[in-house]
């Protein structure tokens, strides 16, 4: 699998302002900001990743956080955050960043937060462990990431996974399917496939439940997306 064509899907303006409109439509999910308040001290400096046109970051700040560093792989998301939050008089400033190979020092972060299934946006098992390494090493000791990611034991797709096979080229739960901009890619693991990539990257995971398992969410964000499964896990 190309990592090129699984970032072109972010890289389209169309999917920039599609994002955009959903920061200020589906705003902070109500499990997003449970775990936040559990986990991500308001007042210390938090590292969002995949931060498309500043959804977390905006409600993030309308909660009460002080010091959230909002990164994105593309320039156009992070053009579109930059407005966004700018718009609405949040201080943030966004960067753009890739998350396997991060441009801040060791120890740098007391929280991140990977929301709407980033890491999983990411083509195949070792580019992963290569932005999970590069999260823990910007944390602080103890410090919690907060990410989600398709689960495909659960929800409507369970039957499919169960009779799939693993792609030519690829892994089982790799998958592009197509959105209001064209194709994007999304792999689909297990609970027991998403812990053991943290474990081997040296997280401890603290929680994994399904969304649905921590908050009702109201419809806008149900229909923005589907039930995920969150992980916290400690560094």
């Amino acid at each position: 699998m190309n990592p090129t064509d699984a970032a072109r899907h972010w890289h389209d303006p169309a999917t920039a302002l599609r994002y955009a409109r959903a920061a200020a439509r589906v705003g902070l999910w109500r499990s997003e900001r449970l775990l936040a308040e559990r986990h991500l001290a308001k007042d210390a400096p938090v590292l969002e990743l995949g931060c498309g046109a500043g959804r977390v970051a905006l409600g993030l700040w309308r909660e009460g956080w002080t010091a959230v560093e909002p990164t994105d792989l593309s320039p156009g998301m992070v053009g579109l955050a930059e407005g966004v939050l700018a718009e609405a008089g949040c201080p943030f400033r966004p960067r753009v960043a890739d998350a396997t190979a991060l441009p801040f020092p060791d120890g740098a972060f007391a929280g991140a937060i990977f929301a709407f299934n980033g890491l999983m946006c990411i083509p195949g098992r070792a580019l992963r462990a290569r932005a999970l390494a590069e999260i823990r090493r910007v944390l602080r000791p103890g410090a919690a990431l907060l990410l989600t990611a398709h689960d495909r034991l659960t929800g409507p797709n369970r039957d499919h996974w169960l009779a799939a096979v693993a792609p030519a080229g690829g892994e089982l739960g790799d998958r592009w399917h197509e959105s209001e901009t064209g194709p994007v890619f999304i792999h689909a693991s297990t609970e027991a496939e998403g812990r053991g990539e943290l474990e081997a990257a040296g997280f401890k995971v603290a929680l994994s439940a399904m969304r649905s398992e921590l908050a009702d969410e109201p419809p806008e964000v149900r229909e923005f997306s589907d039930d995920t499964r969150w992980f916290v896990a400690l560094a």
